[in-house]
């Protein structure tokens, strides 16, 4: 083994081309494969090569008609066929032209889009939305509207009081985002009632922490989000036993509140 190693093809130094190391060439980078932009442009090549032209033919037809009019008879049958086949010939040359300009342009153009969708690919990448559907759903924003007004609820100070969104984060989340939505499609009459003259919540007094049914102006409707309705104020009057009513966020259906 000492001896085999020892021979000149093992030997470190000399042209790394001769031996048996003739007709070897340094080898190529395919590792690092190629760019996202190449990848895009023979995507785009692809699409484009299927859309090709009709490939120009010489024109024997016109030929034929030449040769027939005599033009180039007086000059011999070579010159006349030569002279007939001149403009024939000259439409044909112009139209492979034009095919080798268009296929030139149909990988110009390949190459310009490969390389733009590779840019808006890494921009996006690096806003951190490349291939994320951001969610609109009303699900995600009830969600999203929770969250902050629990998150916000949690960093109030000790002698910091809940608003009415951060005490009820869910229930006012779920009016904000279901409950107002359905009460502007809805096709139900006193749905609609409740809806041309929505006030919002029942007051509420974030320092005592209660609602005032009695500061709810008379007639008009506010979401109390404690019992998830909506209730309405009617004073007393000759038609009218006047009191409190509760409707059902849903149905609409009304109901006298007992006290």
């Amino acid at each position: 083994m000492a001896r085999t190693l020892k021979k000149p093809m093992f030997r470190r130094g000399g042209t790394v081309n001769d031996g048996i190391m003739t007709g070897l060439v340094d080898r190529k980078q395919y590792a690092e494969g190629p760019t996202q932009a190449e990848i895009y442009q023979k995507q785009y090549e692809d699409m484009l090569s299927k859309i090709q032209p009709t490939k120009p033919k010489f024109n024997l037809g016109q030929l034929g008609l030449n040769l027939i009019s005599g033009q180039f008879a007086g000059d011999g049958l070579l010159k006349n066929l030569a002279g007939s086949a001149q403009d024939p010939y000259s439409s044909f040359v112009k139209q492979s032209d034009a095919l080798k300009n268009l296929d030139y342009q149909k990988r110009m153009t390949a190459a310009t889009m490969g390389i733009k969708r590779a840019e808006a690919v890494a921009k996006a990448k690096a806003a951190g939305t490349s291939g994320i559907q951001k969610d609109y759903s009303p699900q995600r924003a009830y969600e999203d509207l929770v969250k902050s007004r629990t998150e916000s609820a949690g960093k109030l100070q000790s002698f910091q009081k809940p608003n009415i969104e951060q005490k009820y984060a869910r229930a006012t989340a779920e009016y904000d985002v279901y409950i107002l939505r359905n009460l502007r499609a809805t096709q139900n009459e006193t749905g609609k009632m409740i809806a041309a003259n929505n006030a919002g919540f029942v007051p509420f007094d974030p320092k005592t922490q209660s609602f005032d049914y009695n500061a709810m102006r008379p007639g008009a409707f506010y979401y109390d989000p404690r019992i998830k309705a909506f209730v309405q104020r009617i004073p007393p009057s000759d038609d009218e036993e006047g009191g409190f009513f509760i409707y059902d966020k849903n149905t609409y259906a009304k109901r006298k509140l007992e006290q």
